[in-house]
């Protein structure tokens, strides 16, 4: 019999915590590598990743189109809508102007003149009867007629200032003393300001302030 001794077995597992304890690097096992990806199946998920983004700026594209045609679609309507509303403006403007022109007949013949006088009673009933008329046709056309009375404080939104006198008594700075032309409204719209004239604090002279400061 032989004296010779068998070497016992190692296990790789304790070489390599021996190496891993003295700082040597070891290389893995090929069963212990992470399976690499073929080129074939890169190109396909960057492929995938591209088709996903196109899809998604496509969505965008299209929402955004809808959102423009909807945008280009209540303008129109909005523009058809008020070309429409405001379609009798011109017509109106036209007939302001006589409109005026009857107030101002009526107003050049008093009821007393007129009640002394049938031919001229007759006449300004007719002239009377023509401005209800021609009210009338623009009340059924949405033209407002606006008026002014003594005493009713300015607004600018519907009336046109063209004298400043001093307040007279029972009217307030800034209140109406006398109409002079009736304005004009087709629905929200202002075609001509009633034109007025309007109270203002009493101004002092300087004469005056002179009196004044010698006493």
């Amino acid at each position: 019999m032989s004296d010779q001794k068998t070497a016992p077995d190692i296990d790789p597992e304790d070489i390599k915590a021996a190496e891993r304890a003295a700082g040597i690097e070891t290389v893995p096992d090929e069963d212990e590598l992470p399976p690499e990806t073929s080129p074939e199946e890169q190109t396909a998920d960057d492929l995938v990743i591209e088709l996903e983004a196109q899809l998604a700026e496509a969505k965008a594209d299209r929402l955004r189109a809808v959102a423009e045609a909807e945008n280009t679609r209540k303008r129109a309507e909005r523009e058809i809508a008020n070309v429409r509303k405001y379609a009798a403006e011109p017509l109106a403007r036209d007939f302001l102007q006589v409109s005026e022109f009857i107030r101002m007949a009526l107003q050049s013949v008093s009821e007393e003149q007129a009640d002394a006088d049938p031919l001229l009673k007759n006449l300004r009933v007719g002239v009377a009867m023509t401005e209800k008329t021609l009210l009338d046709a623009f009340a059924r056309n949405n033209v407002k007629q606006i008026t002014a009375k003594a005493g009713e404080p300015y607004d600018h939104n519907a009336h046109e200032a063209i004298s400043r006198v001093d307040a007279p008594e029972g009217i307030e700075p800034g209140q109406i003393v006398q109409m002079i032309g009736a304005g004009y409204r087709l629905h929200d719209r202002l075609i001509k300001p009633a034109t007025v004239v309007v109270a203002q604090a009493p101004q002092v002279s300087e004469e005056s302030s002179d009196e004044e400061s010698a006493e």
